[in-house]
């Protein structure tokens, strides 16, 4: 655009040149101009380039302080409206609204003059001596106007901003107190060049390095911009890490705890207080091989057991997830008569515990217990005894605690296990059997189906009855009361009697009479348990 315009206008190239400053000095932001009225009046308007430079605080000429517009107390030139050509060249510019300006003649204010020699205008007259183009280094011109300035704070006495007089109080402020927000290059070099003073190396590295503090708070300590102190950071070759520095680790500690004792990633994370990815990063930067993914790294299914725990214990525990839970119920199980009053007591399915009692024999290669029969209570094989003796030592059940945590289920109380053994030869027991010699029964099952035949025969105590009388007193089928019947003779309950053919004159087939053995009939508290189980039956049946 310069040269476009030395050529339209027949002016010798690059003299316009002078006519500018370099963009550097004044940044994004356009400086808040200030003025001299005796130079307004004398150039009939023209405003000086000088006086864009941010240090240009006196006019050297008239030895009188820049000044601002009286009216609005506002730098005249920071916002230029559109048709500046319709008003003077020596009026604020200031815009109070959408569409009107100040209007204040400039050059018509009285200079604010100095004394004789003061040393704001010797140091202007220094500053105002450096050439500055088009192409000037900003560097070097902030360098230059540094030392000028910083000669000029010691060479006055009171170089607070009333010393300088109101009008220039909040520009000399803005220059030399407020540079956090660098508005012009020259405070963000101002900056620079304090936070570089202050942010050494040995600083940054016992603040940010050691005390772990952030560069956040650094900044704000030090009242400098974050961004400059990560750039800072940088230059000096330190590490800025983005969130959370990472963990310096005990590489031996780590290896032992991951190869050795079989802890997982995630279990090792949470106790140095980082993540399991982390330390999964640095087991991969050690050249650790890593375990399986899964339930097969868990601490649980690598742990290995001192030689002093019993073999069998470290079969089945080691390298198992559920070991310990099938042990521990074993031990609570051999305390029941029955597997299904056991898996009462744990709340579990009856089949699923069966399932885990096969694998624990599995594992083992031997069977652990007898099953119950009819009335006959499970009992440990000599295998099963065995590690029932084992489970019972204090260091095996000290492991077990620990290895199950809250899943470590206590044994049943003695009257738990009475109910149980009560349920077994009762409640859930098959047909009892009766022998005249043994004494009479106290817990015993009357299933709902046979309950009605039961309560015909006590009614028929004293007699004999066949399978069409039953059929037609209590309505049950043919098939079930001669099963049944067949069953209760079995049991001991009954006495059958195939009925003679003379007993049948007319001909015909020849009945079984059924009558209760003495056995049967000496039940103390057979008809009360026969009412409980006919009210239940019509309470289902409801």
């Amino acid at each position: 655009m310069l040269r476009q315009l030395d050529v339209q206008t027949g002016i010798p190239l690059g003299h316009l040149d002078q006519t500018v400053i370099p963009p550097g000095l004044v940044g994004r932001y356009a400086p808040r101009r200030r003025f001299c009225p005796q130079c307004l009046r004398e150039s009939d308007g023209r405003w000086l380039t000088r006086w864009w430079l941010p240090w240009s605080l006196a006019c050297v000429k008239h030895e009188a302080l820049l000044s601002v517009c009286p009216s609005c107390l506002k730098e005249p030139r920071e916002f230029l409206p559109r048709p500046v050509h319709v008003n003077a060249p020596g009026c604020c510019l200031r815009p109070t609204g959408q569409r009107s300006i100040c209007g204040a003649d400039l050059s018509a204010l009285p200079a604010l003059e100095l004394e004789q020699g003061h040393p704001l205008a010797q140091a202007q007259l220094e500053l105002d001596r450096f050439t500055i183009t088009r192409t000037t280094n900003t560097g070097s011109v902030f360098t230059h106007a540094e030392e000028c300035l910083d000669r000029l704070t010691q060479a006055m006495s009171n170089p607070a901003p009333p010393a300088l007089g109101n009008l220039l109080g909040e520009a000399w402020e803005r220059l030399f107190i407020t540079t956090p927000n660098a508005l012009t290059e020259f405070a963000a070099w101002r900056l620079r060049e304090r936070g570089s003073k202050i942010l050494t190396r040995e600083l940054l590295r016992q603040e940010y390095q050691q005390d772990g503090k952030p560069l956040r708070q650094i900044a704000e300590d030090y009242s400098l911009p974050r961004k400059y102190v990560v750039q800072r950071a940088r230059e000096l070759g330190i590490p800025v890490y983005r969130g959370k520095r990472p963990h310096i680790f005990d590489d031996e500690w780590l290896r032992d705890q991951y190869v050795n004792r079989a802890r997982s990633a995630d279990d090792i994370g949470q106790e140095l207080g980082t993540k399991g990815d982390v330390v999964r990063r640095r087991l991969d930067h050690l050249g650790v091989p890593r375990r399986l993914f899964g339930v097969h790294s868990w601490p649980i299914m690598n742990r290995k057991l001192d030689s002093s725990v019993p073999v069998d214990i470290r079969k089945v525990t080691e390298g198992n997830l559920h070991g310990w839970l099938r042990l521990r119920r074993f031990q609570i199980l051999m305390v029941f008569p029955t597997l299904t009053t056991a898996a009462t007591y744990l709340k579990v399915r009856p089949s699923a515990l069966t399932g885990q009692f096969n694998r624990l024999e599995v594992d083992l290669g031997a069977e652990l217990f007898h099953r119950s029969v009819r009335h006959a209570a499970q009992h440990p094989t000599r295998r099963g005894a065995s590690l029932l003796r084992d489970m019972n030592d204090l260091q095996v059940q000290d492991l077990m605690r620990e290895a199950l945590g809250p899943k470590f289920e206590p044994m049943p109380s003695r009257a738990e296990i009475e109910s149980a053994e009560a349920a077994a030869d009762g409640m859930d027991a098959q047909l009892t059997y009766l022998d005249s010699d043994l004494p009479a029964l106290t817990h015993f099952h009357i299933p709902p189906t046979i309950a009605p035949l039961l309560k015909h025969l006590l009614e028929c105590a004293g007699q004999e009855t066949y399978a069409v009388h039953i059929q037609n007193r209590t309505g049950m089928s043919r098939a079930t009361i001669q099963n049944q019947l067949e069953r209760f003779a079995e049991a001991g309950w009954l006495t059958a009697r195939n009925e003679p053919r003379e007993e049948r004159p007319h001909g015909g087939r020849c009945r079984i009479y059924y009558s209760l053995t003495a056995p049967a009939r000496q039940i103390p508290i057979l008809e009360e348990r026969l009412h409980v189980e006919q009210h239940r039956l019509a309470v289902r049946s409801r």
